[in-house]
């Protein structure tokens, strides 16, 4: 509820819809009474993971007979230059054309990291026939490199999809440790001794330097931490349970 305002906002100055479907999971707050207010048909689906929620959207709209669909999450908005390109695309797209991708923007305390996790691409804008949602990382990934696909050629624009993922530092470590949690449990590749010391290091300095992360000054900093806080919770997680199932392990026989 905290970013529903501003993304229905900026869904409805836009006006470019012709149908604004949500999906909530059980809300318990004024989520649902909101969304309808501003004009949206809501849909529910019991929570278990992104990957089956986006799935859920996208038969929605492919049922429906939706020719292009744009999947936002609940804290993503175009800017209006990014409207525009949207709208353009919408009107001209050869067939060829299956999707299009929009440069995320996070948000930090209100406002955008020009520099931290820049460029982010994402495939938001599709057509749904055309199109289908991937879980590298479990079916039940929660979000975790979950990505949308299309059997076409995309296309990028230009704007900006702003991201207001976090409130602030503390709500992004805690939100993230369960993101964790699911890399703990179906990713065999971390938690290693080295990528427990070197990963979160390498994550820091990725946005910090590589980025240009320096430039966003103390947001960027705090930003660039909490990247390799988040990378270290996913290492240490799954270093926890390397070394329970070792521990376990019959005689004569390691995991590394």
């Amino acid at each position: 509820m905290r970013t529903l305002p501003a993304v229905l906002e900026s869904i409805n100055s836009a006006g470019r819809h012709t149908e604004l479907w949500i999906v909530d999971s059980g809300s318990t707050d004024d989520t649902v009474k909101f969304a309808k207010s501003e004009g949206a048909q809501v849909l529910h689906r019991d929570w278990d993971g992104m990957v089956g929620q986006r799935r859920f959207i996208l038969d929605h709209c492919r049922s429906n007979g939706a020719k292009w669909a744009l999947m936002l999450d609940a804290d993503e908005w175009p800017t209006a230059t990014l409207w525009e390109a949207i709208d353009n695309i919408v009107s001209t797209a050869p067939p060829q054309i299956s999707g299009a991708t929009l440069n995320r923007q996070l948000l930090l305390h209100g406002k955008p990291l020009r520099f931290v996790c820049q460029p982010e691409r994402r495939l938001r804008l599709v057509r749904p026939e055309r199109a289908t949602v991937i879980g590298s990382c479990g079916e039940q990934a929660e979000g975790i490199h979950d990505r949308i696909e299309t059997d076409g050629s995309t296309i990028a624009l230009p704007g900006t999809l702003m991201h207001d993922a976090f409130a602030d530092v503390e709500d992004a470590l805690s939100r993230n440790l369960g993101y964790a949690r699911v890399e703990a449990d179906n990713n065999p590749t971390n938690g290693s001794l080295f990528k427990l010391v070197a990963s979160p290091l390498a994550a820091f300095c990725k946005q910090w330097f590589l980025k240009g992360g320096f430039l966003d000054g103390r947001r960027g900093f705090l930003m660039s931490q909490t990247m390799a806080m988040i990378t270290w919770q996913k290492h240490l997680l799954a270093a926890e349970k390397r070394w329970l199932i070792q521990r376990n392990a019959p005689p004569g026989k390691t995991y590394r």
